[in-house]
């Protein structure tokens, strides 16, 4: 029972320490390190590694496949998430954020749920993981306003605080229902927005509906480091073990979202001078 309650204190402190390092890396390093390592699959790597750490490697490996097929859950929930602020009239800051919250919600749960009903192998994981995604930026990128918003304020302690306990407090209870799921359920949940869930909260409520739409869509390409996150998995940690094999995860997930933007980037620039060259 002492142990059970070491390693509860010991998620809660782990995910707190994310949240309070990286808004400091951002704000007193690079805002362009910050923003890497925020890339990095924080919610998701801690819920699995603590998963696998309770019910061994071998759960975590079966269930591996509804963990990518349950990145189209997260990608959903977001969407859901952005058509609702982009629709809501509502002057009540706690019924707009209410609202889509709790439908984008039930909306993963589901579909969660749906995808434990299907046989699943990494194939197909990514086919589906593919079709959402590539489906989710085409119709992003034609609904967001063109005109992005600036957010000039900044992160207080006590935001930084809410975060890292609503993070804490998802990831307790997507590990502490694994043993009783089962695995698929299991890397599904895991699989939940839960770093950017309280993002949104805040961001919601001290910056507006737009600004919120402006984060899912770096979601919405973001999210695809947690596919290299997940195939990392199945090949680094059955062979070097769980500790030696999340250091080489992560490690591939850096160099993966450092190229990625740097294509990200190149692409973005040529479609601004593709633009201009119109115009003139």
């Amino acid at each position: 029972m002492k142990d059970l309650g070491n390693l509860l204190i010991v998620k809660l402190l782990l995910s707190f320490f994310i949240i309070i390092s990286l808004a400091e890396i951002s704000k007193r390093v690079s805002l362009q390190l910050g923003g890497t390592l925020s890339g990095l699959p924080l919610g998701a790597g801690l819920s699995v590694y603590f998963i696998s750490y309770e019910q061994g490697v071998e759960f975590t490996v079966q269930g591996i496949p509804w963990g990518i097929a349950g990145l189209s859950a997260s990608i959903i929930f977001c969407f859901v998430y952005f058509i609702i602020v982009r629709a809501n009239k509502s002057n009540s800051k706690l019924v707009s954020i209410l609202i889509p919250s709790i439908a984008s919600i039930i909306v993963f749960l589901a579909f969660g749920r749906l995808l434990t009903l299907i046989p699943l192998t990494m194939l197909r994981a990514t086919l589906l993981f593919m079709l959402v995604f590539v489906l989710n930026i085409f119709i992003i990128n034609k609904l967001i306003d063109k005109e992005q918003t600036t957010i000039k304020s900044s992160t207080t302690i006590i935001q930084l605080v809410i975060r890292g306990l609503v993070v804490g407090l998802i990831l307790l209870g997507i590990t502490g229902a694994a043993s009783m799921v089962g695995s698929r359920w299991a890397v599904i949940l895991s699989s939940f927005p839960s770093t950017l869930f309280p993002l949104l909260l805040v961001l919601h409520y001290e910056a507006g509906n737009r600004s919120v739409q402006f984060v899912i869509q770096g979601f919405s390409y973001s999210v695809s480091t947690l596919v290299v996150f997940y195939f990392s998995f199945m090949f680094f940690v059955p062979s070097f073990g769980l500790n030696v094999g999340y250091l080489l995860i992560y490690a591939v997930c850096i160099l993966y979202i450092y190229f990625f933007r740097k294509i990200q980037a190149r692409w973005e620039s040529g479609k601004i001078k593709n633009t201009y060259g119109m115009k003139n």
